[in-house]
């Protein structure tokens, strides 16, 4: 057996934290560039186009988005788990290859049958098989630990297309089914651009000259399988309550709804910017442990890495959750009057508290899917999903939009709770709760109390909370500065200047 000492230990920490930094860098730039033009994107809709269709138009691209979910198949993690298990690229040719003929067909289907059921998404689900396509190969791209392709397509180049193309819809106000037509479009030339970025990933792989690890289809879509539920439902979590309350209560609140929990993104994006990116990293640690034999090197391991990504996620997502709890009326007040109602406010409120409770949770679904638990996985979001319909169901007749926020809210605690339950009883993970409390503490502090004073003694306008969330920010820097290396991010730092040698 391998000696691990803890010297060794801490250069494979200090390794694979970098590694996770120099890609998080990466897929945080496109992550705030792609929150911006979808922020960008609801501001035109809502500021150019009456609330009706608004809502029918947010409602539809919820719909398409859900769909895009089911006919990927859960193929994005399981690329993720075997491509870097497998040093040859004609066995990766192979895996993508099987992968992508279920995708194409699956999302042909389903285009089919939304044109028929849902007439709002007739002008988009076209675009559905060229979607599913560009998600594979961006997915296939990221599998080799490898970003800067995967997060120019998805993050910044079809973004900046749809805002670009809704924006020439509304200044030419053209109707609402042109507004679909403009968004499904980018995904053309999002396709064309990741199956050419997949195209060099592969043709870059170097030679390998021995066997390889051979992927037999019923290995792959047996893991697989169930992550292609997961997803569905995971996406459902996050789209289905914008339809549900399209349809119990009407476009119009469908609109004030999105507006309300559009900021939700923000955080959203931050945290998945250093999830994709260690979902690799959890990958090559276990196959470490696995040809090593040594499973308390392994959760050692595990733990630190996982301790510092959730501090990372916290002192990213934090501060913008805390933004708009501090002041959600100002938030809500950049979309116009329509928007700024007390139902609004609650619904910003509680969307706010859930991600709090989800971001400090950390990678831990990742985590489960990348130790082989993808069963686990796709139960807790089915929990979650069945309580986030069911609440709806229940709460939106009663209480308007608030219900549906509180459903929503209580779904997401429920599958990270979950997650987290399962993590610390079947891998023993141990993460580090001190710094923890303080990556939390220093974002509370340092922004939302402050935010949160300044709402209590006048109130803030909009532009007024815009500033006043900026000065608080540079504090916020300066005190994360100041506390870099109890927080760990002397590291991320030290992964964003470059290279690391290998441990």
């Amino acid at each position: 057996m391998t000696d691990l000492s803890a010297p060794s230990l801490r250069e494979l920490e200090a390794h694979h934290l970098r590694a996770v930094a120099r890609g998080s860098t990466a897929t945080l730039a496109g992550a705030v560039l792609s929150t911006v033009a979808g922020f960008g994107l609801v501001l035109v809709v809502t500021r150019g186009v009456a609330p009706d269709p608004a809502g029918r138009f947010f409602a539809a691209t919820a719909i398409f988005l859900v769909a895009l979910a089911a006919a990927g198949l859960g193929t994005d993690t399981g690329l993720a788990r075997f491509v870097l298990r497998t040093d040859r690229p004609a066995v990766v040719r192979r895996l993508v290859a099987m992968a992508a003929l279920p995708v194409l067909a699956v999302a042909g289907g389903l285009a089919l049958a939304l044109a028929a059921w849902w007439p709002d998404t007739r002008w988009l689900v076209w675009a559905l098989p060229l979607a599913a396509a560009s998600d594979l190969c961006v997915a296939a791209v990221q599998a080799h630990a490898t970003f800067r392709s995967a997060v120019l397509i998805d993050r910044i180049v079809r973004p900046a297309v749809q805002i670009v193309l809704v924006s020439a819809v509304v200044v030419a106000g053209l109707p609402g089914a042109a507004l679909a037509l403009a968004w499904g479009s980018a995904y053309l030339l999002s396709a064309v651009l990741a199956v050419r970025a997949l195209h060099r990933v592969l043709r870059a792989s170097p030679a390998a000259s021995g066997p390889g690890a051979e992927v037999t289809a019923r290995e792959f879509w047996g893991f697989t399988w169930a992550r292609a539920a997961a997803r569905v439902a995971q996406v459902g979590v996050q789209r289905l309550d914008i339809v549900l309350v399209a349809w119990l209560l009407s476009p119009a609140d469908a609109a004030v709804y999105t507006v309300a929990t559009r900021f939700v993104v923000f955080g959203q994006l931050a945290n998945q910017a250093v999830s994709s990116v260690v979902q690799p990293r959890f990958t090559l640690i276990l196959v470490r442990a696995d040809a090593e034999g040594d499973s308390t090197a392994r959760r050692a391991l595990l733990s630190r890495v996982f301790a510092v990504t959730t501090c990372w996620s916290v002192l990213l997502a934090w501060p913008v959750y805390l933004c708009v709890a501090a002041a959600p009326l100002a938030y809500l007040g950049w979309f116009g009057s329509a928007y700024t109602t007390g139902d609004a406010r609650t619904v910003a409120l509680v969307m706010a508290g859930g991600m709090l409770v989800a971001v400090a949770s950390g990678p831990v679904d990742t985590l489960l899917l990348m130790t082989g638990r993808s069963a686990r996985s796709l139960g807790n979001t089915l929990t979650a999903l069945a309580i986030d319909v069911g609440g709806c169901l229940l709460l939106v007749p009663r209480l308007g939009i608030a219900g549906a926020a509180l459903a929503w809210a209580v779904a997401v605690v429920v599958r990270c709770a979950l997650a987290v339950v399962q993590v610390r009883g079947d891998i023993g993970l141990l993460p580090g709760r001190r710094q923890l409390l303080l990556a939390a503490v220093v974002p509370l502090a340092c922004v939302g109390l402050p935010l949160a004073a300044l709402e209590l003694v006048g109130g803030l306008s909009s532009p007024g909370w815009l500033l006043a969330s900026a000065l608080v920010g540079l504090g916020y820097a300066a005190v994360v500065w100041r506390l870099r290396t109890r927080l760990a991010v002397d590291l991320f730092l030290a992964g964003r200047r470059g290279g690391v040698a290998a441990a």
